[in-house]
């Protein structure tokens, strides 16, 4: 296979990489869309990515705690993430860094994933299927016959 060949191939693998990520992007908007009317909140937030997860986190959790993994997020990918590229120390301190955000950011997804779940009276399982396949479980949670229970979190003082 020659260069143009090869270019071609990584264009048009690339391109329907993109295509399969925008249609699950509003696959997951959709689901969410039908989440949010059954808690009373706006259809129309949950087209915006950040502030989706806020008005989800008003409900469900905290919202500061949402803020709180997505800053981490930024920060680590525009701030850290191009430091530790330097190498040397400094570069492999970063390295460390955007390594321990990335678990913080993971660990507090995963409890956010689970907290929605519980507030429509699902479990772990289910909490694992909107960390892993969010496009799947919005749609269940929209269109199935789950109910808003309230905000489990506040409502028990549980932390886990």
């Amino acid at each position: 296979m020659d260069g143009v060949g090869l270019f071609a191939a990584l264009a048009a693998f690339i391109v329907a990489f993109g295509c399969i990520g925008i249609i699950l992007y509003i696959v997951t908007v959709v689901g969410m869309f039908k989440t949010f009317e059954k808690m009373n909140i706006e259809g129309w937030k949950a087209i915006i990515p950040i502030y989706n997860d806020y008005s989800l986190a008003e409900k469900v959790w905290v919202p500061n705690y949402v803020i709180f993994f997505w800053v981490a997020a930024l920060v680590n990918n525009f701030v850290v993430s191009p430091i530790s590229k330097v190498g040397g120390l400094v570069g492999g301190l970063f390295a460390l860094v955007g390594f321990v955000l990335l678990i913080f950011v993971i660990v507090a997804r995963a409890r956010f994933c689970y907290w929605i779940s519980k507030a429509f009276g699902y479990d772990v399982g289910f909490a694992a299927g909107l960390f892993f396949a969010p496009f799947v479980c919005f749609l269940i949670l929209g269109f199935g016959e789950a109910q808003y229970q309230g905000n489990v979190f506040k409502d028990t003082g549980l932390q886990y």
